[in-house]
């Protein structure tokens, strides 16, 4: 893929993050699932790095995403090669949040996140629920042309397929249900679990087969 050409998701994800002031929401919930974890974490499709202003300062920020940024220990990487630069057992944490569903090959990405943490580390991913609101948003919504569609979502989830996703790699820790800006103004006090627009797990390492 072609590195170089310019990415429409960083800015549809700014886009997305300041309606609401939803940006503050969205990073408190997924620092919130890293308070008791300290030294390295990696921010998988971390895009401009906002994250890293929600977490606590026990923890070392670094970043990988396929667009160009300039903050400390970010690297530029094609996440559909579903390979990380860093040597096995680096991390402490690992986060990839609303990142897995634009990948080819999310269940390679989901290993090499394996691969990179430590015995002992945590991940976390979220991945669109698209068993509930969503699937009734997607009527409404325009189809992208083929270009724009190679950005998009590849893979749909449910509750329970993200779940057993997640569990190829990692043993559930806890989950939590996300609501988007737009749910959050017109349906806030509907807040069930089945009509969540997103998905969080967070996890530790399955140890490796015999």
């Amino acid at each position: 893929m072609d590195m170089n050409r310019k990415m429409p998701v960083k800015e549809g994800m700014t886009q997305f993050l300041k309606m609401g002031n939803y940006e503050v929401q969205r990073y408190s919930a997924v620092a919130g699932f890293f308070t008791e974890v300290k030294g390295r974490l990696l921010d998988v499709g971390c895009c401009e790095g906002s994250l890293k202003k929600y977490l606590h300062p026990g923890l070392e920020y670094h970043g990988a995403d396929g667009i160009d940024n300039d903050f400390p220990n970010f690297a530029k990487v094609d996440l559909n090669e579903a390979t990380l630069p860093y040597p096995d057992g680096f991390f402490d944490a690992v986060n990839c949040c609303a990142t897995l569903e634009h990948l080819f090959y999310p269940l390679e990405m989901l290993r090499e996140m394996k691969r990179v943490l430590k015995d002992d580390g945590r991940a976390l991913i979220s991945v669109p629920n698209d068993g509930g609101l969503n699937s009734y948003i997607s009527v409404f919504q325009k189809i992208d042309s083929y270009d724009d569609s190679v950005y998009g979502h590849h893979w749909r989830f449910s509750i329970d397929t993200a779940r057993e996703f997640f569990s190829k790699e990692f043993e559930i820790l806890s989950e939590k249900a996300e609501y988007g800006p737009l749910y959050r103004k017109y349906l806030g006090w509907l807040k069930l679990d089945r009509w969540s627009t997103e998905w969080m797990l967070y996890g530790k390492k399955k140890p490796a087969a015999s």
